[in-house]
């Protein structure tokens, strides 16, 4: 029994999903937050009200992929998600991406190190110092993990600088502690910076401790003849920051 031909007519817009996520730093820092971004398009305009995933990847096994977070993209199509990296997760470096679930479409991969937290404390010297006359700094470096716990962080390198001089490197011992015995010749007012560049990264976190310096110049009645001394002068506050 022979059957007659039949259509259906049915109206589509097919459109090109583009998504993109902006420029991640090199590294983030455990336990610190860091704010993925970017934007969805439909053609050329902003797609919103649209689910985002974020994602992060195995640097060696990039199809293997993990949830971080689904936002709603804004009208424009802008979307944004602030992450604080877990502790667990440090010394390592992920892949990290957006996705559309709807279609499938993925932001371009990005490379980024976790790195534990490191400080520098007790970073110290005397308070009054000759010009050309030895002196020791010392203080102690150390990374933190979990939170609030402060680990030492033996045999790596932290170099001591005046402004932008190098004066010395010095090897940290297995309980973090550091020292070595440098001079400065030439009286002024200088900074000096105690600094551990991070290591184990494709970028690496650092740790630096600054403390003011300041050198003056006075005279002092020495067996009748007059002396020129030059003086360190360090505050009590240590200002400590993470680069």
């Amino acid at each position: 029994m022979p059957y007659a031909p039949v259509y259906g007519l049915q109206s589509i817009t097919v459109l090109k999903y583009t998504l993109t996520m902006d420029k991640l730093p090199p590294y983030a820092v455990a336990g610190k937050g860091i704010r993925f971004s970017g934007k969805l398009t439909a053609d050329t305009t902003g797609a919103g009200g649209e689910t985002v995933k974020i994602q992060y990847c195995l640097y060696d096994k990039p199809s293997v992929c993990y949830d971080i977070a689904s936002v709603t993209t804004a009208s424009d199509g802008s979307w944004y998600y602030d992450w604080t990296p877990p502790y667990a997760m440090a010394c390592k470096t992920y892949l990290f991406k957006a996705v559309h679930p709807a279609t499938g479409v993925t932001s371009s991969l990005q490379a980024m190190d976790i790195a534990y937290p490191t400080r520098i404390s007790g970073f110290t010297a005397p308070s009054k110092i000759g010009a050309g006359v030895s002196f020791t700094v010392s203080g102690k470096l150390e990374y933190e993990n979990p939170a609030g716990t402060w680990n030492p962080l033996g045999g790596r390198t932290v170099t001591i600088y005046y402004d932008n001089t190098k004066l010395a490197d010095a090897i940290t011992a297995s309980d973090g502690s550091f020292s070595a015995s440098v001079s400065i010749s030439t009286p002024g007012s200088y900074t000096l910076k105690a600094y551990y560049a991070g290591e184990g990264f494709t970028a690496t976190a650092a740790a630096i401790t600054v403390v003011g310096v300041e050198v003056h110049e006075y005279v002092i009645p020495l067996a009748g003849i007059g002396a020129v001394i030059a003086f360190i002068t360090i505050p009590i506050v240590v200002n400590a920051f993470k680069k």
